[in-house]
């Protein structure tokens, strides 16, 4: 059913058993379902496990080309040798990338919407008679618009283009969560996630206001060297070391040593490592081998993440949009989510700077998010009436480029974040250079709507031909509304060799 057309019906009539309002995580390493219970007016989480492990799932494929089917989830991971196996899609969102497939080309947007179609299958299980009404999806905060744009569709090719409702940041689908109601008092809250892909940390100012739950980002900060795929990179080679002197492992093992890795990281890096140490059996060798693992070992390999990641929260405690460094004292609650808080070590980074009453972690954060996102859609939907609105000054939400009148280059797109390195960018003048020239910086808006918001005059430049003036444009952010716009003449070729020609322009946005 086309959600708005649920979104119309008088309310007794949306409490039909058989209407099913989603929430789906969709991460790079797993993903995970929920549904929002009319009956209990809660989100619930959908085994995808079938009772068995974590219920969340690994978001890969595998083709198999003897019998031309494809296996989901944790079984594509641990037969990893029978067939082909495509992996980190979520990631290549934005790319419009094609696969081989058996000999075929495939979209990955074709392939990852066999996924999505098998996950949402799932509904079924619990109700053969579910119809879907709505879907919320949680995506990385990261995400372009091209990657949404290219995810929307994902869901078009699944069959549900209609049910679709929204791709949320998957920060505000935790906290829409954590906060079904506004908190008694207004309190600091920081949120960290460990991805696949980055460390993720966020301060947030929480009150209630006008009836409804209202969300102030404080601090945003992320580190791509703390992740998952990080880390399970170095794990796989610490098994590898134990399988090849060496370490060089033959590239008919490298599958199986991945499956190896993907079964064993948990347990050994939670509690009984502590206790004794852990014999690894590689018995997908012959003859077979076996190493035992200690704690002083796996210590060693988490002890440069543990000293960054101390650093890390000290970085998003000191840059936050009201000028002044937070201390630990003042923060009233701590959200741990993402698969890396699985992981004992991050567990006891967390414990180590904040008091334990204050912290959270959820036993299952995929699900977690998941939740919040079928919540989000229960109250997009009118079936949740306490409003939550998140204002967020971090990210940009506008294109900021350099202009001439007639061409617009981006410097820094729309989604990033103000405090971000943003690389520079060569500019060619597509006019002859005599004197003096102008040049905009501008905002351009997500339906193309352009203002410009400084015009820099550049006096004293080499004089130069039309098409042979090549500029380097470098950007640095002093705050969300200010930033420092670099000019510098890199010449071009050996007839126009690069003068010391550079300028400074102070912008304000």
């Amino acid at each position: 059913m086309n959600w708005k057309k649920y979104k119309s019906l008088p309310a007794e009539k949306k409490k039909d058993e058989a209407y099913y309002i989603i929430g789906l995580d969709i991460g790079n390493d797993s993903s995970a379902i929920a549904f929002y219970n009319l009956a209990e007016n809660s989100a619930e989480a959908i085994d995808l496990s079938g009772g068995y492990g974590k219920p969340s799932i690994p978001t890969v494929m595998q083709y198999i080309p003897e019998t031309k089917e494809w296996v989901f989830g944790e079984y594509a991971v641990l037969n990893a040798g029978a067939g082909t196996v495509f992996s980190s899609m979520l990631a290549r969102m934005g790319r419009f990338d094609y696969l081989d497939v058996g000999g075929r080309s495939l979209s990955v947007a074709g392939v990852f919407a066999l996924f999505i179609k098998e996950m949402l299958a799932s509904v079924k299980n619990i109700n053969p008679k579910a119809e879907i009404v709505g879907i919320v999806v949680s995506v990385p905060a990261y995400f372009s618009a091209q990657a949404h744009e290219e995810l929307t569709r994902v869901f078009k090719q699944a069959g549900y283009e209609k049910e679709l409702i929204a791709l949320v940041p998957d920060r505000e689908c935790v906290l829409a969560h954590h906060y079904q109601a506004p908190p008694k008092t207004p309190e600091n809250a920081l949120l960290l996630d460990i991805g696949s892909r980055e460390l993720r940390g966020g301060l947030y100012s929480v009150a209630e206001k006008d009836g409804g739950i209202s969300v102030v980002s404080l601090s945003s900060v992320f580190d791509s060297e703390i992740s998952l795929s990080f880390l399970t990179k170095d794990i796989n080679a610490l098994f590898g070391s134990f399988l090849s002197d060496d370490g060089e492992v033959a590239s008919n093992l490298k599958e199986q040593l991945k499956a190896f890795t993907y079964q064993h990281k948990d347990i050994l890096f939670q509690k009984n490592i502590r206790t004794k140490p852990q014999k690894l059996y590689y018995n997908f060798v012959y003859p077979p081998v076996q190493h035992t693992l200690t704690n002083e070992r796996v210590q060693e390999l988490i002890a440069p993440y543990n000293k960054r990641f101390n650093r890390f929260i000290g970085d998003v405690m000191a840059k936050s949009l009201s000028g002044k460094a937070f201390a630990p004292a003042q923060i009233d609650t701590v959200l741990c989510v993402g698969g890396g808080f699985d992981m004992l070590w991050a567990k006891e980074a967390v414990a180590s700077i904040f008091p334990k009453e204050r912290v959270k972690f959820y036993k299952n954060p995929k699900m977690i998010t998941a939740e919040g996102a079928a919540c989000i859609a229960a109250r997009e939907l009118g079936i949740i009436d306490t409003p939550l609105a998140i204002e967020d000054k971090h990210q940009l939400t506008n294109d900021i480029g350099l202009s001439d009148g007639k061409n617009f280059l981006t410097l820094i797109e729309r989604n990033g974040f103000w405090w971000q390195q943003h690389p520079s960018k060569l500019f060619l003048v597509n006019s002859a250079v005599e004197g003096e020239i102008s040049l905009d910086i501008a905002e351009l808006s997500p339906t193309g709507d352009g203002r410009t918001v400084s015009k820099m005059q550049l006096d004293g430049l080499p004089p130069r031909p039309k098409g042979v003036t090549r500029l380097e444009v470098s950007p640095t952010f002093h705050s969300n509304t200010e930033l420092t716009i670099k000019i510098t003449d890199m010449g071009f070729g050996d007839l126009f060799p690069k003068s010391n020609y550079a300028r400074e322009f102070l912008v304000k946005i």
